[in-house]
């Protein structure tokens, strides 16, 4: 992370400033050092000095005495000032070279000097910017934690709405279906009643009577209302139980009562006696005169798996008969229109 990285970075500095301080007195330490060897050197050589001026003063009394030993006083006279000036180039060389040393222990000196308030200034630029990306990230876990919290609000209120417009059509699918079925009951009685008096099949179209061909056409209408509304809550209740957003809504009891109440209805409509010998010659007709005429736009679509096993012959009887593609086309309708539902969609039901 940067925050760990400037943190690393200022404690370099901060071990490079020490160290500096280090050096810097280990060279004063050293110029200290120098000039208290120059001072001895110096004593040294005004020593040697005043020695060899002595032996001088005292070889030039002796000229006069010793006339025979003044080859002697001259040489041991040059050889002494040969050394008087070795031991002078000596100390010019010395003091020389001690004060370059001493020059160059200075500008280090300085260039240490500068490179720890540069470390100083680096350093309060770091702590600047470790304080910058510390309120940083609060400001950005803050903003993050609201920005959560109202996304989590947004869906708790729109899994409301979803859940009041499901229990709004299984409550209208109910109130359409108890109607219908005791209808299409009464349908089937009628058309039963009409078979057993005609004493004969139907085996086409034309030779039905007017009034069974009526009731036939009602019943065939009522049939296929009951199947999509069945369809419908079918893929209401697919659509609660296997998405995960709706977890938490699973156990609405309103909901659950109106599922089981719509499920006894499906009972009562399987144990209706289908009178198939009367509806099949005239349902072929009616779908086709109406497959080129109604064309679903959703032919292509998926159809919905079945959630249910037949408990009769009559009832799978009923579903096979029904024409697919009409099935399909409302099935496709109703789980597109389900599917565009947006959130501002969403927004606008209300409901008592």
């Amino acid at each position: 992370m940067l925050v760990d990285k400037l943190k690393i970075l200022a404690e370099s500095l901060a071990n490079s400033s020490s160290r500096a301080e280090v050096r810097i007195s280990d060279h004063r330490r050293q110029v200290e050092e120098a000039l208290n060897f120059r001072v001895a050197k110096a004593s040294e050589i005004s020593e040697t000095e005043k020695g060899v001026a002595g032996e001088i003063a005292g070889l030039e009394r002796q000229r006069d005495k010793l006339e025979a030993e003044l080859m002697q006083v001259n040489i041991s006279l040059k050889a002494a000032r040969i050394r008087l000036n070795k031991h002078r180039e000596e100390r010019n060389h010395f003091d020389e070279a001690n004060n370059q040393i001493i020059l160059q222990l200075k500008m280090k000196e300085d260039e240490l000097s500068r490179s720890i308030a540069s470390c100083k200034v680096e350093t309060d630029v770091v702590h600047v910017w470790i304080k910058f990306l510390e309120d940083t990230w609060i400001f950005q876990s803050s903003c993050a934690e609201l920005k959560e919290k109202k996304t989590n609000d947004e869906l708790e209120k729109y899994g409301n709405c979803f859940m009041k417009l499901i229990k709004h059509h299984l409550l209208a699918c109910k109130e359409e279906l108890r109607p219908s079925i005791h209808n299409i009951k009464t349908l089937a009685d009628n058309l039963k009643f009409l078979n057993e008096r005609s004493g004969m099949m139907l085996t086409a179209v034309d030779d039905v009577s007017k009034e069974s061909r009526s009731r036939i056409e009602e019943y065939l209408e009522v049939e296929r209302k009951i199947i999509i509304a069945f369809s419908v809550v079918d893929h209401m209740k697919e659509r609660i139980y296997t998405d995960e957003v709706h977890v938490s809504r699973r156990d609405d009891p309103e909901v659950k009562d109106l599922f089981d109440a719509i499920e006894k209805l499906r009972g009562e409509f399987r144990s209706i006696d289908r009178p198939s010998s009367n509806l099949e010659p005239l349902k072929e007709k009616v779908n086709l005169s109406e497959r080129p005429a109604k064309s679903s736009p959703h032919a292509n679509s998926p159809k919905r798996k079945g959630t249910e096993s037949p408990k009769s012959a009559s009832a799978t009887a009923r579903h096979q008969s029904y024409s697919e593609s009409k099935l399909s086309k409302f099935e496709a309708e109703f789980c597109d229109a389900s599917s565009d539902w947006s959130s501002e969609d969403i927004v606008g039901w209300e409901f008592d």
